[in-house]
């Protein structure tokens, strides 16, 4: 009997493999056009920092952006992002605005500018609305004309995506992505083929076999995935502990450490929440954690990160 892939493409590794290495230009293509549709779709790509496995054999701080362009020189960058933080949307508008100057070399006109396409691939929640995907742009506030060749965030918060396998034939290519991305790990790879057998997902499936299959991309594998959790688990206790100085220090007030508060218990569901993506467990609703006190919420968390380490161990 087949097993699951087990292989999560929202892992950044995985991820980076599968869209941005020479020889799977389809898969990015496909991913692209699904987001963007843009009126003369994309045809073919040029990585700009194609992946390269010796980058993580070396240890290097690795860019875990993919960037390509077009033969017409519009430029693309994609990444995907676990944990967001109260700043993400302003860093998204900053790396927009880099990928589009940085086009220009000395002595180049702005004329020589072509439109960037930033898309974000994020695994929780942005912005307070059911809508999937969300498309900004330069634009007149009265009469919506557009800065052409600029500028465009694209935002995909796959959180909000539930589409079950039993309907995907019938979902949109873009569902189709976020289907697999979301879910790929849990199927067998005769499971995803059959589910979805057009040629970009067949060639990414095969990519994350390939990494379960050899040892040293499986090793690479886990080890970015055990730094995205401790990360996120560093920069939430940091944060934390911040917050319970400065009430000790008495520098709050009493209705601002209640906000806090809220902001910790926040913080420690959506901990609980990754890692039972981590460890393959039911995803519970935020509501199901909003009787619990904080207490509570950390023994849970706590509890799941010896549950994960032990099944990496």
């Amino acid at each position: 009997m087949s097993r699951n892939i087990g292989i999560r493409p929202w892992v950044d590794f995985a991820f980076r493999k599968i869209f941005g290495k020479p020889g799977n230009d389809i898969c990015l293509i496909s991913l692209l056009n699904s987001v963007l549709c843009l009126p003369k779709a994309i045809q073919s790509v040029e990585f700009q920092n194609p992946f390269s496995l010796k980058d993580y054999q070396e240890d290097k701080l690795v860019c875990v952006d993919v960037k390509a362009r077009d033969v017409s020189g519009r430029v693309f960058v994609v990444e995907i992002q676990l944990v967001l933080h109260a700043s993400f949307a302003k860093r998204a508008v900053f790396y927009a605005c880099s990928a589009y100057t940085d086009q220009l070399s000395r002595g180049q006109g702005y004329g020589e500018l072509k439109a960037t396409f930033c898309i974000c691939l994020l695994m929780r929640n942005l912005w307070g609305d059911a809508q999937l995907h969300h498309q900004y742009r330069l634009a007149e506030r009265t009469t919506g004309g557009l800065i052409e060749d600029s500028i465009e965030i694209h935002t995909i918060e796959l959180s909000k995506y539930d589409g079950a396998s039993e309907s995907i034939q019938f979902a949109t290519e873009l569902q189709k992505w976020c289907y697999w991305i979301k879910n790929a790990h849990r199927h067998t790879e005769e499971d995803l083929r059959r589910l979805l057998p057009s040629l970009e997902f067949l060639q990414a499936t095969s990519e994350l076999s390939e990494i379960q299959a050899i040892t040293e991309e499986k090793e690479m594998y886990d080890s970015r995935e055990k730094a995205i959790l401790d990360y996120e688990s560093n920069l939430m206790d940091a944060r934390q502990e911040g917050r319970q100085e400065g009430r000790q220090e008495g520098r709050q007030e009493g209705r601002q450490e209640g906000r806090q508060e809220g902001e910790l218990i926040g913080m420690e569901i959506g901990r609980i929440q990754l890692l039972q993506e981590l460890l393959d467990l039911p995803l519970l609703d935020r509501e199901e954690f909003t009787s619990m006190p904080l207490a509570e919420l950390v023994k849970l968390r706590k509890r799941l990160q010896v549950k994960l380490r032990d099944r990496n161990a």
